[in-house]
């Protein structure tokens, strides 16, 4: 006896909402499951994802200069709370110039330098160039703990952050990680993803939309954790796609979740599929309002463990990272310097408990 069996109901299309499905769907094949299941892409036209409660969790910004200062202010979308990033990338010089993350100006074939940008400490390690694929693990301190305190009323707005990118042979910058904070000023603090990368005109961004996340949305990390976080460089659809994953438990179901956040980027600043004259970096930093730093401002953040850190051309090739692949290192304020140490005499502001390139271990105290 033969038993009938019905033919299998055809998987169902992916979605895509937003001003740019075809885009979206096209670079759609070359990702994981894991990275597919939660996607979105920002265009000049704003951002398309795969599924309405993401579309709708996600604000975009956009940043122009100021016809006479040249500062770059929010044109579109609220800054979404980027504006110490946005100072330290490009500061107030025009669009044509390039920057590294930490504010200073980089001439074409990136120039990494470490320098005072006035939007306050950070931590940099960064790759030579050749490389278009980095992932790490990363331990996302909580509020809840000694580890991190944000000192929100002396004026200088200290934020953290805490997250990768770097920059294409002839600039471009990018920045993807996470900005600590609070959902709806919930009991637990929070990392929230964002994506922020130079275009011509002014840099474009994706945050968090806080008032819009629902219960059970996958777009923030619960604090207190460690997470993964990529970053890499791809050509696709015909064009250089910008992309980072970030996944870990999320704050309000506590379940393992992923997102996936791409961006096309213009050709002009020369990132490469294959490496070329990218720079790629890691960043732990305390942000500050620009022109407001203050160094003794009490925050602290402590025990952002970088570890397992791989780059390479892809995900295929990426290699442990190592000083064989390690442009340099760079520690602001330095602590060699007076400027550097603790003005109750505890040492240096920044402890960095290094291991290796791809394994160190930061810690910076504003007192």
């Amino acid at each position: 006896m033969t038993l009938w069996t019905p033919a299998p109901y055809p998987a169902a299309p992916p979605h895509a909402v937003g001003p740019d499905p075809e885009l979206l769907l096209a670079l759609l094949p070359g990702l994981s499951a894991e990275q597919a299941r939660h996607v979105a892409v920002l265009t000049e036209r704003g951002i398309t994802a795969n599924s309405a409660a993401l579309a709708g969790a996600l604000e975009v910004h956009r940043f122009a200069p100021h016809p006479v200062t040249g500062e770059l202010r929010a044109v579109q979308g609220t800054g979404g709370g980027l504006g110490s990033l946005i100072a330290k990338i490009f500061g107030t010089a025009p669009k044509t110039t390039q920057h590294d993350g930490a504010g200073q100006k980089v001439p074409a074939g990136v120039k990494v330098e470490c320098r005072d940008e006035q939007t306050g400490p950070y931590r940099r390690v960064y790759s030579k160039p050749g490389y278009a694929f980095q992932r790490s693990s990363v331990y996302l301190p909580t509020d809840k703990s000694a580890d991190l305190y944000e000192e929100k009323s002396g004026g200088s707005g200290d934020t953290a952050f805490v997250y990768v990118g770097g920059w294409g042979g002839k600039g471009g910058a990018v920045d993807a990680g996470f900005q600590h904070g609070r959902y709806m000023a919930r009991e637990q603090d929070d990392w929230a993803p964002f994506f922020l990368v130079e275009q011509p005109g002014g840099p474009s961004a994706i945050t968090v939309a806080t008032e819009r996340q629902r219960s059970g949305d996958p777009w923030r990390l619960l604090a207190g954790q460690a997470a993964d976080l990529t970053f890499w460089v791809s050509q696709e659809a015909g064009q250089t796609i910008l992309s980072m994953t970030m996944s870990g438990v999320t704050n309000l179901d506590r379940e393992a979740a992923s997102l996936t956040l791409r961006a096309p980027v213009d050709p002009r600043y020369r990132w490469d599929a294959l490496g070329g004259g990218n720079v790629l970096k890691r960043m732990t930093t305390i942000g500050q309002r620009r022109g407001h730093q203050n160094l003794q401002s009490g925050s602290y953040l402590r025990n952002v463990r970088w570890s397992g850190s791989v780059i390479g051309t892809s995900e295929a090739d990426a290699r442990a990272w190592t000083g064989l692949q390690t442009g340099g290192y760079c520690s602001f304020p330095d602590p060699k310097t007076p400027e550097g140490l603790r003005a109750d005499g505890a040492g240096a502001k920044w402890r960095v408990q290094y291991r290796d390139a791809g394994n160190e271990t930061d810690s910076v105290t504003l007192r």
